[in-house]
Formats: structure tokens, sequence, C-alpha cells
């Protein structure tokens, strides 16, 4: 790949960047600037800004009496930057993302006054597109991925009509136009309250990507990570695992249900889920309605053994962070969640009760309907 293919990253950091810099090569051009060096043709020319949260090493900042011109960390810097990278670009569409890069994201959450710590919410509740933590080692290949999105819905935008955003945002999605599922999937992503905004909204191409990043990706909507996958099939995740890197016919189904559109990488695999649902009432409209006939046809296509969920209904369940756990759970052992900022479009959040009765942080958030259905430390039976 060429270096004017690259995704374009700035880094602005008040200490050394050649982490991030050997990092990032070969996955994006990138620039390392110092909070003070930072031009505004740095910010036009990057497709995604990473910002360091805490900032001590700024010796011009602390010359000025004016705590206004004084901003303490990553974050407020941001606020700024952004300002001049949207009135830079005016009504155009050659957008710039930014996200935080840290070690101190659960820092920033508490700072928030949230429980929640998960990247999406931090950067949601910070106008950012996203919070990568600098302990995770895919962080790299996630910011290039993240700018290269960028750079695709700026050409997409700009490329658009007034009145033609819908087929736009079909095209980023990548919503194939000749399956049994087409219809249902268009309908799905319109009931996850797409931004379909008018072109001449200067900004409505980097608020297509962060629902997309912020409201799609991190919850079972529209797409499903491997566990809904799962629990719709009622076999384990680590089943499912063995079949998708393998070669057999339901392999190669499942790859035509996959999401390939933009980010599709940057969560992990997703799938349609109203292409999972069809493939699976195929199944059952080809003669195979009971669950163990069911079964025995996913084991034929899968050409193996896979470990069964004898539960009818299974549910994924999540813990503090909102990760999926492998132990699909039926739903008299479970709750609901009402977790910060999950989107109502997606799914109820479910937790095993056991798990809600040892952990005061989850106690908060049970629906207040299932509340009955927990028994907490101290309390009568």
């Amino acid at each position: 790949m060429s270096e004017n293919t690259l995704p374009r990253i700035l880094i602005v950091d008040d200490e050394e960047n050649s982490q991030h810099e050997v990092g990032l090569a070969r996955l994006a051009s990138t620039r390392a600037r110092h909070p003070n060096d930072v031009e505004i043709e740095d910010l036009d020319w990057a497709d995604l800004v990473l910002m360091d949260f805490v900032i001590d090493h700024w010796a011009e900042r602390e010359e000025l009496d004016a705590i206004s011109l004084r901003p303490p960390n990553g974050l407020a810097l941001a606020a700024v930057l952004r300002e001049h990278a949207d009135a830079s670009t005016g009504d155009g569409h050659s957008y710039t993302a930014f996200a935080i890069h840290s070690a101190h994201i659960g820092d920033i959450s508490t700072r928030l006054h949230t429980t929640n710590k998960t990247p999406q919410v931090v950067a949601r509740l910070n106008n950012l597109e996203w919070a990568f933590d600098k302990a995770n080692n895919s962080r790299f290949e996630r910011s290039a991925e993240l700018a290269r999105a960028v750079r695709t819905v700026s050409k997409s935008w700009s490329n658009g009509t007034a009145g033609d955003v819908r087929s736009v945002a079909a095209q980023l999605l990548s919503i194939s136009e000749d399956t049994d599922w087409t219809e249902r999937a268009k309908n799905d992503v319109v009931m996850c309250q797409v931004p379909l905004s008018d072109f001449s909204a200067g900004t409505s191409g980097l608020l297509f990507l962060r629902w997309l990043l912020q409201g799609v990706l991190p919850y079972p909507t529209f797409l499903w990570s491997r566990h809904w996958v799962a629990a719709r099939f009622r076999i384990t995740p680590d089943s499912l695992n063995r079949i998708l890197n393998g070669e057999s016919q339901l392999a190669c189904d499942l790859r035509e249900c996959r999401y390939e559109g933009i980010l599709n990488s940057f969560a992990g695999s997703r799938w349609w889920r109203s292409a999972i649902e069809q493939y699976a009432w195929g199944i059952r409209a080809g003669g195979a309605r009971e669950p163990s006939e069911f079964h025995a046809e996913l084991e034929k296509r899968a050409g193996c053994k896979l470990a069964p969920v004898d539960e009818l209904s299974p549910v994924v369940c999540i813990d503090r962070e909102l990760n999926p756990l492998d132990d699909l759970r039926p739903l008299d052992a479970v709750v609901r969640l009402v977790p910060d900022l999950w989107p109502a479009y997606a799914d109820s959040a479910y937790a095993e009760v056991t798990a809600v009765c040892e952990d005061l942080g989850l106690r908060s958030i049970v629906h207040p309907l299932d509340r009955e259905r927990v028994i907490f430390p101290g309390e009568d039976e």
C-alpha cells in the first residue's frame, strides 16, 4: 500500500511518540506533534487525531495566566482542536475524527459519573469517536481501521447527492441487494435510528460513523457477534468458533451472512441478524422443526459434532464491562439490566442472577421489573 493510500493519523502527545509511530508503521501515515506544535494544516491532513489524556509536559501552557488558554488534559484539548477542524472543513465532507488513547480510561469514566467504562460510552460522553486503551495491543490496527473508515465516509458523502443518503448508507454497510433477507436488513437498520441527515449537513458523514461505532457494533442490534449467533443456533460459542475456522458447508453459509461493510473488523466479526434468522428459518422450513432435528441438520452441514445448549431460549449474559460471556443461560436464571447508554433499539442486556447477587455494581442497573427476583446480601429471602 502506497503512502498516498494509507490512512493518516495525527498523534498529539506531550511525551516521546516513537512507540505509536512504530506500532502504526505500514498501517497508517503518521505525524507526531507536541500539543504546542499542532497546526491547522495538521488537522486538515489527518483522518484521525489520537490524543493522549494526561498532558503534564507543556511549559508554554504553564506560563499563561488565563485558565481559558490552559487545557488541562487531552479531552479539553481535543474539544478545542475539533472546533478548529470543523471550522476548516466548513460545509465540506473531508472529516477529521478524534479519539483518546490512554492508560486511564477508568479514571475518565469516573470523572463522568458513570459506572460504565466501555470505550463507546467514554467516547460518546466526551464528543469523541472512540477511546483506545493503551493496554490493548490491538489499538494500532483498530486506530488504522478507524482512520480508513473516516476516509471512506468522507469520499462517499462527497460523492453523494441530496436525497441519496439512504443509498450511500446502504453502500457503506454493504447491504446485499439480491438475498431473501435484504429488505428486512434495511428495515432493521432504519429501526436502529440510522442518522439519515441531508448531505447539506457538513458533519452528517461523521455522525453516521459515530452511530455505527458507538450505537451498533458494541451491542446486539441488526448486527450480531458470535455469541448471539450461537444462541440463535442453540450451540456453544466454542462450537461456533470451530465451525467458523473451517471449510464446512455451514462455515461457507455463515460467511454469506457475515457483515462486510465499513469497520467490519473493528469490534471483531459480526453477522447480519436478518441473515441468521433467515438461515435458521430455512432449516426449519426444510423439515427440521424440532430442536433435535434442527441440531442434527446443523451438525450435518458442519460435518462434525456441535455442543448443544439444552435451553429452548438461551440468553447471552454480559459482565461489568458489557462483554458477552461464553456461558449461555436460560431465561429463568437471568435478569435484565439497564446499563448506561445501552440503546433502546438493541436487544435487552442480561446478567445471571447469581452474578448480580455477588456484584454491588450490577445491583444498581437491574431492570426495575426484575429486581424482585434478586436477593442481595443482607436481605431476607
